[in-house]
Protein backbone atom coordinates (compact mmCIF):
# COMPACT_ATOMS: atom_id res chain seq x y z
CA UNK A 1 0.00 0.00 0.00
CA UNK A 2 1.17 3.12 -1.00
CA UNK A 3 0.90 6.67 0.70
CA UNK A 4 -1.36 8.38 -1.19
CA UNK A 5 0.61 12.18 -0.41
CA UNK A 6 4.63 10.72 -0.87
CA UNK A 7 3.72 8.01 -2.57
CA UNK A 8 5.80 5.51 -0.93
CA UNK A 9 5.36 2.13 0.34
CA UNK A 10 3.68 1.81 3.98
CA UNK A 11 6.01 0.65 6.25
CA UNK A 12 9.04 0.90 4.32
CA UNK A 13 12.04 1.79 6.77
CA UNK A 14 13.05 4.45 4.49
CA UNK A 15 13.99 7.78 6.41
CA UNK A 16 13.80 10.59 6.81
CA UNK A 17 10.05 10.56 6.50
CA UNK A 18 8.68 12.89 3.57
CA UNK A 19 4.98 13.39 5.14
CA UNK A 20 3.41 12.79 8.57
CA UNK A 21 1.44 10.27 7.08
CA UNK A 22 3.87 8.15 6.57
CA UNK A 23 5.28 8.80 10.39
CA UNK A 24 2.10 7.98 12.21
CA UNK A 25 2.21 4.56 10.07
CA UNK A 26 5.35 3.42 11.12
CA UNK A 27 4.96 4.09 14.85
CA UNK A 28 1.53 2.72 14.74
CA UNK A 29 3.15 -0.72 15.30
CA UNK A 30 4.69 0.36 18.55
CA UNK A 31 1.93 2.73 19.86
CA UNK A 32 -0.08 -0.56 20.10
CA UNK A 33 2.53 -2.56 21.74
CA UNK A 34 2.80 -0.04 24.43
CA UNK A 35 -1.01 -0.01 25.53
CA UNK A 36 -1.05 -3.77 25.35
CA UNK A 37 1.82 -3.62 28.21
CA UNK A 38 0.02 -0.76 30.17
CA UNK A 39 -2.86 -2.66 30.33
CA UNK A 40 -1.22 -5.79 31.57
CA UNK A 41 0.05 -3.45 34.27
CA UNK A 42 -2.94 -2.19 35.17
CA UNK A 43 -4.46 -5.57 35.17
CA UNK A 44 -1.59 -6.82 37.48
CA UNK A 45 -1.92 -3.93 39.70
CA UNK A 46 -5.42 -4.85 39.95
CA UNK A 47 -4.70 -8.60 41.20
CA UNK A 48 -1.73 -7.19 43.84
CA UNK A 49 -4.41 -4.87 45.31
CA UNK A 50 -6.61 -7.46 45.61
CA UNK A 51 -4.48 -9.73 47.57
CA UNK A 52 -2.73 -7.66 49.30
CA UNK A 53 -5.73 -5.96 50.68
CA UNK A 54 -8.14 -9.32 50.81
CA UNK A 55 -10.67 -8.39 48.46
CA UNK A 56 -13.61 -10.93 48.19
CA UNK A 57 -15.42 -9.33 44.98
CA UNK A 58 -11.88 -10.08 42.77
CA UNK A 59 -11.38 -13.43 40.80
CA UNK A 60 -10.28 -16.23 43.44
CA UNK A 61 -7.58 -17.52 40.99
CA UNK A 62 -5.87 -16.60 37.30
CA UNK A 63 -3.33 -17.88 35.69
CA UNK A 64 0.24 -15.98 35.26
CA UNK A 65 1.91 -16.89 31.89
CA UNK A 66 5.75 -17.63 31.58
CA UNK A 67 7.86 -17.75 28.79
CA UNK A 68 7.63 -21.63 28.95
CA UNK A 69 5.03 -22.86 31.50
CA UNK A 70 1.54 -21.16 32.90
CA UNK A 71 0.98 -21.14 36.44
CA UNK A 72 -2.45 -20.96 38.28
CA UNK A 73 -2.00 -18.48 41.38
CA UNK A 74 -4.89 -18.75 44.38
CA UNK A 75 -5.59 -15.25 45.73
CA UNK A 76 -6.80 -16.40 48.93
CA UNK A 77 -3.96 -18.28 49.71
CA UNK A 78 -1.78 -15.40 48.02
CA UNK A 79 -3.51 -12.65 50.77
CA UNK A 80 -2.72 -14.96 53.76
CA UNK A 81 0.53 -15.54 52.90
CA UNK A 82 1.11 -11.60 52.78
CA UNK A 83 -0.94 -10.92 56.30
CA UNK A 84 1.81 -13.75 57.60
CA UNK A 85 4.62 -11.90 56.32
CA UNK A 86 2.99 -8.13 57.68
CA UNK A 87 2.67 -10.07 61.41
CA UNK A 88 6.20 -11.07 61.27
CA UNK A 89 7.42 -7.58 60.23
CA UNK A 90 5.52 -6.16 62.94
CA UNK A 91 6.54 -8.60 65.33
CA UNK A 92 10.23 -8.19 64.43
CA UNK A 93 9.53 -4.15 65.15
CA UNK A 94 7.84 -4.99 68.52
CA UNK A 95 11.03 -7.13 69.53
CA UNK A 96 13.67 -4.19 68.21
CA UNK A 97 11.27 -1.79 70.52
CA UNK A 98 11.47 -3.72 73.81
CA UNK A 99 15.16 -4.48 73.16
CA UNK A 100 16.00 -1.02 73.05
CA UNK A 101 13.46 0.04 75.94
CA UNK A 102 15.43 -2.22 78.04
CA UNK A 103 18.66 -1.22 77.52
CA UNK A 104 17.35 2.04 78.46
CA UNK A 105 15.79 0.89 81.41
CA UNK A 106 19.08 -0.53 82.00
CA UNK A 107 21.18 2.51 81.57
CA UNK A 108 18.89 4.53 83.70
CA UNK A 109 19.40 2.22 86.62
CA UNK A 110 23.15 2.48 86.13
CA UNK A 111 23.24 6.26 86.49
CA UNK A 112 20.89 5.94 89.08
CA UNK A 113 23.14 3.75 91.18
CA UNK A 114 25.79 5.92 90.01
CA UNK A 115 24.25 8.91 91.42
CA UNK A 116 23.65 7.18 94.75
CA UNK A 117 27.49 6.79 95.10
CA UNK A 118 28.18 10.34 94.00
CA UNK A 119 25.68 11.78 96.73
CA UNK A 120 27.47 9.27 99.18
CA UNK A 121 30.75 10.51 98.37
CA UNK A 122 29.61 14.40 98.61
CA UNK A 123 28.27 13.95 102.27
CA UNK A 124 31.27 11.96 103.36
CA UNK A 125 33.21 14.93 101.76
CA UNK A 126 31.21 17.47 103.73
CA UNK A 127 30.90 15.85 106.49
CA UNK A 128 34.94 16.01 106.67
CA UNK A 129 34.83 19.83 105.76
CA UNK A 130 32.64 20.16 108.97
CA UNK A 131 35.25 18.01 110.80
CA UNK A 132 38.42 20.13 109.62
CA UNK A 133 36.02 23.59 109.96
CA UNK A 134 36.01 22.54 113.62
CA UNK A 135 38.82 21.60 113.87
CA UNK A 136 40.31 25.05 112.62
CA UNK A 137 37.83 26.79 114.33
CA UNK A 138 39.26 25.23 118.07
CA UNK A 139 41.45 28.68 119.39
CA UNK A 140 41.53 30.06 116.13
CA UNK A 141 42.41 33.45 117.97
CA UNK A 142 45.24 32.57 119.45
CA UNK A 143 46.48 30.65 116.47
CA UNK A 144 45.59 33.37 114.02
CA UNK A 145 47.32 35.94 116.16
CA UNK A 146 50.38 33.34 116.05
CA UNK A 147 50.54 33.25 113.03
CA UNK A 148 49.99 37.18 112.40
CA UNK A 149 52.86 37.48 114.34
CA UNK A 150 55.03 35.59 112.08
CA UNK A 151 53.87 36.77 109.15
CA UNK A 152 54.96 40.22 111.04
CA UNK A 153 58.43 39.37 112.06
CA UNK A 154 59.18 37.75 108.15
CA UNK A 155 58.07 41.02 106.92
CA UNK A 156 60.42 42.90 109.21
CA UNK A 157 63.20 41.26 108.33
CA UNK A 158 62.34 41.40 105.17
CA UNK A 159 62.33 45.22 105.44
CA UNK A 160 64.82 45.08 107.03
CA UNK A 161 67.64 43.42 104.77
CA UNK A 162 66.09 45.57 101.95
CA UNK A 163 66.46 48.73 104.10
CA UNK A 164 70.39 47.79 104.32
CA UNK A 165 71.01 46.59 100.85
CA UNK A 166 69.32 50.37 99.78
CA UNK A 167 71.57 51.41 102.54
CA UNK A 168 74.72 50.19 100.55
CA UNK A 169 73.34 51.81 97.45
CA UNK A 170 72.67 54.94 99.09
CA UNK A 171 76.30 55.14 100.21
CA UNK A 172 77.74 53.77 96.66
CA UNK A 173 75.68 56.91 95.24
CA UNK A 174 77.21 59.25 97.86
CA UNK A 175 80.74 57.89 96.80
CA UNK A 176 80.39 58.58 93.21
CA UNK A 177 79.04 61.68 93.64
CA UNK A 178 81.84 62.93 95.71
CA UNK A 179 84.18 61.28 93.46
CA UNK A 180 82.84 63.02 90.17
CA UNK A 181 82.34 66.10 92.00
CA UNK A 182 86.27 65.74 93.11
CA UNK A 183 87.44 64.40 89.61
CA UNK A 184 85.69 67.25 88.20
CA UNK A 185 87.55 69.76 89.85
CA UNK A 186 84.85 71.07 92.07
CA UNK A 187 86.49 73.27 95.18
CA UNK A 188 85.56 76.51 96.99
CA UNK A 189 88.43 79.47 97.51
CA UNK A 190 88.20 82.57 99.56
CA UNK A 191 88.73 85.82 98.61
CA UNK A 192 89.53 89.09 100.05
CA UNK A 193 87.70 91.67 99.64
CA UNK A 194 88.45 95.55 99.16
CA UNK A 195 86.78 95.73 102.55
CA UNK A 196 88.92 93.45 104.35
CA UNK A 197 86.21 90.67 104.90
CA UNK A 198 86.45 87.28 103.43
CA UNK A 199 83.98 85.69 99.94
CA UNK A 200 83.66 82.47 98.66
CA UNK A 201 84.12 81.36 95.11
CA UNK A 202 83.60 78.45 93.48
CA UNK A 203 85.52 76.56 90.86
CA UNK A 204 85.43 74.02 88.37
CA UNK A 205 88.09 72.66 86.35
CA UNK A 206 91.70 71.98 86.73
CA UNK A 207 93.23 74.40 89.31
CA UNK A 208 91.33 77.97 90.06
CA UNK A 209 90.67 79.40 86.01
CA UNK A 210 87.45 78.40 85.75
CA UNK A 211 84.71 79.92 88.42
CA UNK A 212 81.34 79.00 87.96
CA UNK A 213 79.65 81.75 87.35
CA UNK A 214 76.77 83.31 89.71
CA UNK A 215 73.68 84.15 87.53
CA UNK A 216 73.68 87.61 88.98
CA UNK A 217 77.48 88.66 88.43
CA UNK A 218 76.64 87.76 84.65
CA UNK A 219 77.29 91.13 83.45
CA UNK A 220 80.66 91.23 84.64
CA UNK A 221 81.81 87.94 83.40
CA UNK A 222 83.71 87.08 80.52
CA UNK A 223 81.42 85.32 77.75
CA UNK A 224 84.59 82.76 77.94
CA UNK A 225 83.92 81.78 81.45
CA UNK A 226 80.20 81.29 81.41
CA UNK A 227 80.11 79.16 78.60
CA UNK A 228 82.97 76.90 79.93
CA UNK A 229 81.71 76.95 83.22
CA UNK A 230 77.92 76.45 82.17
CA UNK A 231 79.42 72.89 79.94
CA UNK A 232 80.96 72.18 82.99
CA UNK A 233 78.02 72.31 85.45
CA UNK A 234 75.58 70.94 83.11
CA UNK A 235 78.19 67.93 82.33
CA UNK A 236 78.30 67.16 86.17
CA UNK A 237 74.88 68.00 87.04
CA UNK A 238 73.87 65.08 84.31
CA UNK A 239 76.80 63.05 85.44
CA UNK A 240 75.08 63.30 89.17
CA UNK A 241 71.37 62.50 88.27
CA UNK A 242 72.67 60.01 86.18
CA UNK A 243 74.52 58.17 89.16
CA UNK A 244 71.40 59.12 91.66
CA UNK A 245 68.96 57.87 89.44
CA UNK A 246 66.74 61.10 89.22
CA UNK A 247 65.10 62.34 86.03
CA UNK A 248 65.30 65.71 86.22
CA UNK A 249 62.67 68.75 85.70
CA UNK A 250 64.09 70.13 82.73
CA UNK A 251 66.40 67.94 80.55
CA UNK A 252 69.57 68.48 79.78
CA UNK A 253 71.47 67.65 76.15
CA UNK A 254 75.09 67.35 76.55
CA UNK A 255 77.58 67.65 73.53
CA UNK A 256 77.78 64.87 71.28
CA UNK A 257 78.23 64.44 67.22
CA UNK A 258 76.79 67.37 65.65
CA UNK A 259 76.09 69.27 69.03
CA UNK A 260 78.92 70.95 69.89
CA UNK A 261 77.72 72.75 72.79
CA UNK A 262 75.11 71.59 75.69
CA UNK A 263 71.85 73.00 75.91
CA UNK A 264 68.58 72.40 78.10
CA UNK A 265 64.53 72.30 77.50
CA UNK A 266 61.86 73.62 79.40
CA UNK A 267 60.20 70.99 81.47
CA UNK A 268 57.14 70.75 78.88
CA UNK A 269 59.17 70.04 76.33
CA UNK A 270 61.97 67.70 78.15
CA UNK A 271 61.58 63.72 76.96
CA UNK A 272 59.84 63.42 74.31
CA UNK A 273 62.32 61.32 72.56
CA UNK A 274 62.98 62.98 69.43
CA UNK A 275 66.57 64.60 67.69
CA UNK A 276 66.26 68.44 67.83
CA UNK A 277 69.02 69.80 65.83
CA UNK A 278 71.52 72.20 67.42
CA UNK A 279 70.12 75.77 67.55
CA UNK A 280 71.06 77.78 64.47
CA UNK A 281 71.49 74.67 62.45
CA UNK A 282 68.67 72.59 60.33
CA UNK A 283 68.20 69.19 60.04
CA UNK A 284 69.49 66.89 57.72
CA UNK A 285 66.94 66.01 54.29
CA UNK A 286 67.24 62.41 55.68
CA UNK A 287 65.52 62.53 58.68
CA UNK A 288 62.38 65.25 57.94
CA UNK A 289 62.03 63.74 54.17
CA UNK A 290 61.97 59.62 54.69
CA UNK A 291 59.36 58.19 53.54
CA UNK A 292 59.00 56.89 57.24
CA UNK A 293 59.44 60.30 58.37
CA UNK A 294 56.51 61.06 56.29
CA UNK A 295 53.90 58.58 57.10
CA UNK A 296 54.91 59.07 60.80
CA UNK A 297 52.41 61.79 62.80
CA UNK A 298 55.12 62.41 65.21
CA UNK A 299 57.43 64.14 62.43
CA UNK A 300 54.34 66.26 62.04
CA UNK A 301 54.70 67.88 65.12
CA UNK A 302 57.14 70.99 65.80
CA UNK A 303 60.50 69.80 67.32
CA UNK A 304 61.04 71.97 70.74
CA UNK A 305 63.36 74.88 70.95
CA UNK A 306 66.14 74.01 73.33
CA UNK A 307 67.49 77.12 75.84
CA UNK A 308 70.92 77.40 74.82
CA UNK A 309 74.08 77.59 78.06
CA UNK A 310 76.56 79.68 76.00
CA UNK A 311 76.83 82.46 74.45
CA UNK A 312 79.46 84.07 71.95
CA UNK A 313 79.95 87.82 72.88
CA UNK A 314 79.49 89.69 76.02
CA UNK A 315 76.13 89.45 77.61
CA UNK A 316 75.51 93.52 77.61
CA UNK A 317 76.04 93.23 73.68
CA UNK A 318 73.94 90.01 72.77
CA UNK A 319 71.06 91.90 74.91
CA UNK A 320 71.05 94.83 72.23
CA UNK A 321 72.79 93.16 69.46
CA UNK A 322 70.25 89.67 69.54
CA UNK A 323 67.35 90.06 72.03
CA UNK A 324 66.25 86.48 71.47
CA UNK A 325 69.72 84.78 72.01
CA UNK A 326 69.47 86.66 75.39
CA UNK A 327 66.45 85.63 76.49
CA UNK A 328 67.32 82.12 75.37
CA UNK A 329 70.31 82.35 76.90
CA UNK A 330 68.85 83.36 80.29
CA UNK A 331 66.18 80.88 80.23
CA UNK A 332 68.90 78.34 79.81
CA UNK A 333 70.69 79.17 82.65
CA UNK A 334 68.03 79.60 84.82
CA UNK A 335 66.72 75.66 84.01
CA UNK A 336 70.14 74.57 84.65
CA UNK A 337 70.13 77.33 87.96
CA UNK A 338 66.63 75.33 88.68
CA UNK A 339 67.49 72.04 87.97
CA UNK A 340 70.62 72.26 90.98
CA UNK A 341 67.82 73.72 93.20
CA UNK A 342 65.61 70.78 92.58
CA UNK A 343 68.21 67.89 92.71
CA UNK A 344 69.71 69.72 95.99
CA UNK A 345 66.15 69.89 97.44
CA UNK A 346 65.32 66.00 96.42
CA UNK A 347 68.21 65.14 98.44
CA UNK A 348 67.94 66.07 101.93
CA UNK A 349 68.03 70.65 101.64
CA UNK A 350 64.53 70.76 101.59
CA UNK A 351 63.96 73.64 103.63
CA UNK A 352 66.26 75.87 100.88
CA UNK A 353 66.06 77.57 97.79
CA UNK A 354 62.06 79.50 99.08
CA UNK A 355 63.81 82.56 97.27
CA UNK A 356 65.17 83.38 93.71
CA UNK A 357 68.52 84.74 94.71
CA UNK A 358 69.07 81.08 96.60
CA UNK A 359 69.40 79.57 93.18
CA UNK A 360 71.60 81.56 91.03
CA UNK A 361 74.96 80.69 93.30
CA UNK A 362 75.17 76.68 91.28
CA UNK A 363 78.58 76.59 92.25
CA UNK A 364 77.68 77.24 96.16
CA UNK A 365 74.74 74.63 96.06
CA UNK A 366 76.60 72.34 94.17
CA UNK A 367 79.50 71.88 96.56
CA UNK A 368 77.24 72.12 99.54
CA UNK A 369 75.43 68.98 98.17
CA UNK A 370 78.31 66.62 96.80
CA UNK A 371 80.93 67.88 99.50
CA UNK A 372 79.54 69.07 102.40
CA UNK A 373 76.43 67.34 102.67
CA UNK A 374 78.39 63.93 102.25
CA UNK A 375 79.99 63.93 105.26
CA UNK A 376 77.35 65.04 107.39
CA UNK A 377 75.84 62.14 109.88
CA UNK A 378 73.43 59.67 108.05
CA UNK A 379 70.02 58.76 109.70
CA UNK A 380 67.95 56.51 107.73
CA UNK A 381 64.74 57.76 107.35
CA UNK A 382 63.13 54.29 107.44
CA UNK A 383 65.01 53.63 110.76
CA UNK A 384 63.38 56.29 112.04
CA UNK A 385 59.41 55.55 111.43
CA UNK A 386 59.84 51.83 111.98
CA UNK A 387 58.95 50.48 115.48
CA UNK A 388 60.15 47.07 116.74
CA UNK A 389 56.28 46.23 117.16
CA UNK A 390 53.31 44.87 114.38
CA UNK A 391 52.18 48.29 113.85
CA UNK A 392 55.47 49.30 112.11
CA UNK A 393 55.19 51.79 109.87
CA UNK A 394 51.69 52.80 110.23
CA UNK A 395 49.73 55.41 111.69
CA UNK A 396 46.61 53.86 114.33
CA UNK A 397 44.54 54.43 110.75
CA UNK A 398 46.20 51.64 109.05
CA UNK A 399 47.98 54.22 106.76
CA UNK A 400 51.10 54.21 105.89
CA UNK A 401 52.72 57.03 107.72
CA UNK A 402 54.59 60.27 105.61
CA UNK A 403 58.13 60.52 105.51
CA UNK A 404 59.77 62.75 107.65
CA UNK A 405 61.82 65.79 105.82
CA UNK A 406 64.38 66.35 108.26
CA UNK A 407 65.57 62.24 108.08
CA UNK A 408 65.65 62.17 104.35
CA UNK A 409 69.74 62.12 103.15
CA UNK A 410 72.10 62.38 100.16
CA UNK A 411 71.17 59.97 97.90
CA UNK A 412 68.15 58.07 99.12
CA UNK A 413 65.31 59.09 96.79
CA UNK A 414 65.81 58.15 93.21
CA UNK A 415 63.52 57.11 90.22
CA UNK A 416 65.48 53.94 89.88
CA UNK A 417 64.71 51.39 92.78
CA UNK A 418 60.94 50.97 94.32
CA UNK A 419 62.75 51.89 97.31
CA UNK A 420 62.17 55.09 98.71
CA UNK A 421 60.52 55.57 94.76
CA UNK A 422 60.88 59.61 94.44
CA UNK A 423 57.41 59.46 92.11
CA UNK A 424 55.25 57.13 94.90
CA UNK A 425 52.31 58.94 96.75
CA UNK A 426 54.15 58.98 99.98
CA UNK A 427 57.09 60.67 98.89
CA UNK A 428 55.23 63.07 96.24
CA UNK A 429 54.49 65.93 98.80
CA UNK A 430 58.50 65.87 99.57
CA UNK A 431 58.29 69.11 97.02
CA UNK A 432 54.86 69.87 97.64
CA UNK A 433 55.25 73.11 99.10
CA UNK A 434 58.08 74.36 96.95
CA UNK A 435 56.74 77.64 95.17
CA UNK A 436 59.47 78.76 93.56
CA UNK A 437 59.71 77.96 89.89
CA UNK A 438 61.39 78.65 86.61
CA UNK A 439 59.37 81.46 84.94
CA UNK A 440 59.78 83.39 88.37
CA UNK A 441 63.29 83.05 88.47
CA UNK A 442 63.54 83.44 84.56
CA UNK A 443 61.84 87.30 85.28
CA UNK A 444 63.32 87.92 88.66
CA UNK A 445 66.96 87.78 86.56
CA UNK A 446 65.93 89.82 83.80
CA UNK A 447 64.78 92.17 85.79
CA UNK A 448 67.93 92.21 87.97
CA UNK A 449 70.23 92.09 85.07
CA UNK A 450 68.34 94.94 83.18
CA UNK A 451 68.54 97.33 86.50
CA UNK A 452 72.30 96.18 86.84
CA UNK A 453 72.85 96.92 83.16
CA UNK A 454 71.22 100.83 83.48
CA UNK A 455 73.66 101.43 86.43
CA UNK A 456 76.67 100.00 84.53
CA UNK A 457 79.38 103.04 84.43
CA UNK A 458 79.74 104.23 87.90
CA UNK A 459 82.49 103.72 90.52
CA UNK A 460 81.93 103.02 94.20
CA UNK A 461 83.53 106.20 95.67
CA UNK A 462 84.69 106.10 99.45
CA UNK A 463 82.88 108.67 102.19
CA UNK A 464 85.93 110.65 102.44
CA UNK A 465 86.28 111.00 99.06
CA UNK A 466 82.67 112.78 99.00
CA UNK A 467 83.86 115.13 101.97
CA UNK A 468 83.42 118.42 101.04
CA UNK A 469 82.42 117.66 97.63
CA UNK A 470 78.80 118.67 98.17
CA UNK A 471 78.31 122.27 97.64
CA UNK A 472 80.60 121.52 94.59
CA UNK A 473 78.42 118.88 92.94
CA UNK A 474 75.27 120.97 93.80
CA UNK A 475 76.55 123.86 91.72
CA UNK A 476 78.65 122.19 88.81
CA UNK A 477 77.79 119.71 86.57
CA UNK A 478 79.09 116.25 86.47
CA UNK A 479 80.58 113.99 83.78
CA UNK A 480 79.39 110.02 83.88
CA UNK A 481 81.06 107.60 81.41
CA UNK A 482 81.72 104.05 81.46
CA UNK A 483 85.17 102.52 81.99
CA UNK A 484 86.60 101.86 77.95
CA UNK A 485 86.82 98.08 77.55
CA UNK A 486 89.61 96.49 75.89
CA UNK A 487 87.71 95.79 72.72
CA UNK A 488 89.43 98.81 70.65
CA UNK A 489 85.68 99.94 70.11
CA UNK A 490 84.94 103.60 70.42
CA UNK A 491 81.51 104.80 70.98
CA UNK A 492 80.60 108.62 71.03
CA UNK A 493 77.72 108.22 73.12
CA UNK A 494 78.60 106.62 76.43
CA UNK A 495 79.22 110.13 77.90
CA UNK A 496 76.07 111.27 79.45
CA UNK A 497 76.11 114.91 81.20
CA UNK A 498 73.42 115.54 84.44
CA UNK A 499 72.96 117.65 86.81
CA UNK A 500 73.00 115.88 90.65
CA UNK A 501 71.83 117.56 93.87
CA UNK A 502 73.93 117.00 97.01
CA UNK A 503 70.62 115.08 98.56
CA UNK A 504 70.54 112.76 95.37
CA UNK A 505 74.68 111.95 95.53
CA UNK A 506 74.41 111.06 99.04
CA UNK A 507 71.43 108.69 98.93
CA UNK A 508 73.16 107.10 96.19
CA UNK A 509 76.25 106.79 97.69
CA UNK A 510 74.54 105.06 100.55
CA UNK A 511 72.99 102.51 98.41
CA UNK A 512 76.04 101.32 96.44
CA UNK A 513 78.00 100.97 100.02
CA UNK A 514 74.89 98.69 101.51
CA UNK A 515 74.99 96.61 98.15
CA UNK A 516 78.50 96.09 97.73
CA UNK A 517 79.39 95.83 102.04
CA UNK A 518 79.29 92.30 101.18
CA UNK A 519 82.01 92.03 98.58
CA UNK A 520 83.55 95.44 98.99
CA UNK A 521 82.02 96.24 95.48
CA UNK A 522 78.29 96.58 94.16
CA UNK A 523 77.82 93.44 91.80
CA UNK A 524 77.48 95.27 88.13
CA UNK A 525 79.63 98.53 89.08
CA UNK A 526 82.71 98.55 86.75
CA UNK A 527 83.20 102.17 85.72
CA UNK A 528 84.58 105.32 86.96
CA UNK A 529 82.61 108.43 88.07
CA UNK A 530 84.42 111.52 86.42
CA UNK A 531 84.16 114.94 88.44
CA UNK A 532 84.84 117.75 86.64
CA UNK A 533 85.99 120.34 89.61
CA UNK A 534 87.76 117.21 91.28
CA UNK A 535 91.38 118.40 90.21
CA UNK A 536 91.19 121.88 90.62
CA UNK A 537 90.01 120.95 94.21
CA UNK A 538 92.82 119.00 95.05
CA UNK A 539 95.04 121.50 93.67
CA UNK A 540 93.67 124.04 95.95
Amino acid sequence: MECTICTRAIGSELSPFNCATCARATLFPYRAQLAEVLLEREKEAKRVTAVVQGDESAETHYSIRNSHTTIMVDREKCTMGAELEQTKAETALIKETTTQINEHATMLHQQIEQARKDLAARKAVLAQRRSDLQSVGHNITARRKKELDKVQETIQKTEHSWDKYHSGTVKARVTLCEEAAKLSGLKQKWRKAKDGGLYDVYYIGPGDTLPIVDLRDLNNASFFEVSASMTAVAQLVVQISHYLTVRLPAEITLAHRDYPLPTIFSPSSSYQSRDVPFPGSTPTASTSNSPDASRNFEHHRPLPHPRTLFIDRPLMDLATQDPQAYAMFLEGVSLLAYDVAWLCRTQGMQDEFNDWEDVCSMGKNLFRLLLEQGHRPETTRNDSLREPTSGAGRSQTGTPTQPSKASVKFGEFSHGTSHSFLGAAENAGYLRGWKLTPPKIVDSLKAMLLADQQVQGWEVLDQKEWHGMDDVIAEEPILVGPKRRNTGLTDDTRSVMSVATSAAATAATAAVETEGAGQGKARGVNGWTKLKSRTSEGSK
